[in-house]
């Protein structure tokens, strides 16, 4: 009599495995949606360099696609080199991780509003660009706008010479 009682529910390995398995199905779901909009930002800024006269396979090379998009914002690509290298201050504790996330921010911030610019948008687009990129860099690259005057924002590291 007992024996029926214990014995009725779900055993300990059968819960972990359905647990298991719920969780496989939901990070393959995520990592669908997570390629899916790499892609989408991706052909997207294929799509604004295209309209900029550089090389629209540049997109779909890390670390060039951010080189070329300094060129058409008309910022020093020197930039790519500090945010790349900045991550090896994160083995400062701390005070290396702010350093880091500083210089991203602004980074971010610096390609961003200048690329807005360069397609005469405003400098409310940019703050789209920066934190929607999925969907603000396609709607910049098959929108209406047209590469036009290139006015970057005022650098504090890299002035430029006139």
């Amino acid at each position: 009599m007992y024996s029926d009682y214990y014995n009725y529910g779900t055993t300990t390995a059968t819960t972990a495995a359905g647990l298991a398995a719920g969780l496989i199905v939901l990070f393959v779901i995520l990592g669908i949606i997570a390629l899916a909009a790499a892609i989408v930002y991706l052909i997207g800024v294929m799509k604004i360099l295209k309209k900029a006269g550089k090389p629209s396979w540049g997109a779909w090379v890390p670390g060039y696609d951010s080189i070329l998009l300094c060129e058409v914002a008309g910022i020093d690509p020197r930039w790519v080199l500090i945010v790349v290298y900045s991550s090896v201050a994160c083995i400062i504790p701390i005070i290396g991780w702010l350093a880091t996330a500083a210089a991203l921010i602004y980074f971010a911030i610096l390609l961003n509003v200048s690329l807005a610019r360069a397609f005469g948008k405003s400098d409310g687009f940019a703050v789209g660009l920066i934190l929607l990129p999925v969907v603000f860099y396609p709607i910049l690259g098959f929108g209406s706008a047209k590469y036009g005057k290139v006015n970057p924002m005022n650098d504090i590291i890299f002035k430029k010479k006139n």
